[in-house]
């Protein structure tokens, strides 16, 4: 995973960086300790000449040694335990850490994401998708409400009386149906022909201006037009029809 991956990295970074500085510190500490005590035994020597120069000889020299072994030998194997430190102290935090994240809602979602190859989309599916979707809602009109049905129709034919019993029920059908699926709403919720004012900074794509529009808002005007707007988008799931101009497929009772 590139979570963990970056993870290591930036941990291996800063663990050397830290322990580095460490090291450098804990090095310095004793060489220029030591370093320090020997020269206050060197003033000390200068500052009490009477002194038998025996008496602090094997000390300069134990100092001496230390000062050699500490270049040659505290160095190099200080910056070995440095490196198996590093080593071993980045594997553990890096375990920590992937059994950290499998644990975590992160890993259980990666887990349950499917990995398998999507069939690519081509752009001939998608523009009949498109076709599909623009006639969707019409579609819908015709299976619950007859409503392309009706429209078909050459009501000249009909009696006014036979139109009218026809389109109550056309109209009670697709009225259900749009309340169902959009649940439409008056985007001004005021008797047509009262007086409305419309103030300054109004949505051009709510409020539509008639008539004699001069100057700047805020305007006085009468509603023409309640105005429609959906408060839900509840559409049933398109489907997938071979040919996206079909509105309705024909029905054929076999006997």
């Amino acid at each position: 995973m590139d979570i963990i991956r970056g993870y290591s990295r930036r941990s291996f970074v800063w663990i050397i960086f830290f322990m580095a500085l460490l090291l450098i510190l804990v090095d310095s500490v004793f060489y220029f300790g030591l370093k320090f005590i020997s020269t206050k035994i060197a003033v000390l020597v200068s500052a009490n000449p009477d002194t038998p120069l025996s008496e602090f000889e094997g000390l300069l020299k134990q100092f001496d040694i230390l000062q050699d072994n500490l270049q040659f030998y505290l160095i190099p194997v200080s910056g070995i335990v440095f490196i198996l430190f590093v080593f071993f102290l980045w594997l553990f935090l890096r375990f920590s850490f992937v059994r950290l994240l499998t644990k975590s809602d992160y890993g259980i979602r990666k887990e349950a994401i499917d990995t398998t190859p999507k069939p690519k989309i081509s752009k001939k599916q998608i523009e009949r998708h498109d076709r599909r979707f623009y006639l969707h809602l019409v579609s819908i009109l015709q299976n619950e409400g007859r409503l392309v049905d009706f429209l078909s129709e050459d009501l000249r034919l009909y009696e006014d009386a036979q139109i009218g019993a026809a389109v109550r029920n056309i109209h009670e059908n697709c009225k259900k149906t749009i309340n169902k699926y959009l649940a439409p709403k008056a985007v001004i919720d005021k008797s047509e022909g009262d007086p409305v004012t419309v103030q300054e900074g109004f949505d051009p794509s709510r409020i539509k201006l008639t008539g004699n529009v001069t100057g700047e808002p805020p305007f006085e005007g009468l509603l023409r037009h309640r105005g429609w707007k959906a408060t839900k988008l509840d559409l049933p799931k398109l489907s997938g029809r071979e040919d996206a101009m079909i509105i309705a497929p024909a029905e054929i009772e076999i006997m």
